[in-house]
């Protein structure tokens, strides 16, 4: 796991003692950690791709086998709801974590909370939970690879008064003026004025502006908080 410093991150946001549900587990890092530094003592690692879950049934042993369960299934689809339960959905996008909980909300709902990561479409996914009463406890940005992550915590019964850079960029990560949100900044302002331009400079379609103006909107709206310059 040393060079895994996003999937770190997740494991810190969750409490000892939860019952885990790891949703994509893929080669299961993080029930694997879960399990040996005794933070969860029931976990289920599920995945859509049997051949991925197997990757990790290869690792278990006597002893892990009793922790970690697996299961092939789509999303929270067929799961048991426990007491005490938390789930978490990392390494895809916005979209394909908005549509996991839609298709099981009210098994969302019921949740302790959810850690959930996404390096793409995050605006969707905070606007979607925040519709749906979910309430953001925790909202950062880490960085593995040459990528951005953000890391959510959310859980079921608050909605939030959120503001359009809330949305597209996390309430904590501007009220902390996290200094990896000021780099992502810089590349996002730059990329999006140049779409911009190139396409008010070569097409009659306009198609796609609003969508872009909205994020430089969001962003004018944290420097003004930072008091900063674009």
């Amino acid at each position: 796991m040393n060079n895994k410093k996003r999937l770190i991150e997740i494991i810190n946001i969750i409490d000892s003692g939860k019952n885990v549900i790891d949703v994509g587990t893929d080669h299961g890092l993080v029930p694997l950690y879960l399990a040996k530094n005794e933070i969860s003592n029931d976990i289920l690692a599920t995945d859509i791709s049997a051949p991925s879950l197997k990757k990790l049934e290869e690792k278990l042993d006597e002893n892990l086998s009793k922790t970690i369960k697996t299961k092939v299934t789509d999303g929270f689809k067929d799961i048991e709801k426990k007491d005490n339960q938390v789930a978490i959905i990392a390494g895809m996008g916005g979209n394909t974590i908005i549509e996991i909980i839609d298709q099981s909300l009210e098994f969302a709902k019921n949740l302790d909370y959810m850690v959930l990561e996404s390096n793409i479409a995050t605006e969707r996914l905070r606007g979607y939970l925040n519709k749906n009463s979910f309430e953001i406890t925790r909202d950062f940005l880490t960085y593995e690879h040459g990528k951005y992550y953000d890391i959510l915590k959310a859980k079921y019964g608050k909605k939030q008064n959120l503001t359009l850079s809330d949305i597209y960029y996390g309430h904590e990560n501007i009220i902390n003026k996290s200094p990896l949100l000021e780099e992502k900044l810089a590349i996002d302002y730059k990329k999006n004025k140049k779409f911009k331009d190139d396409i008010i400079r070569k097409s009659t379609n306009n198609d796609g502006i609003d969508k872009i103006n909205q994020r430089l909107k969001a962003i004018d709206e944290v420097y003004r908080i930072w008091k900063l310059e674009n």
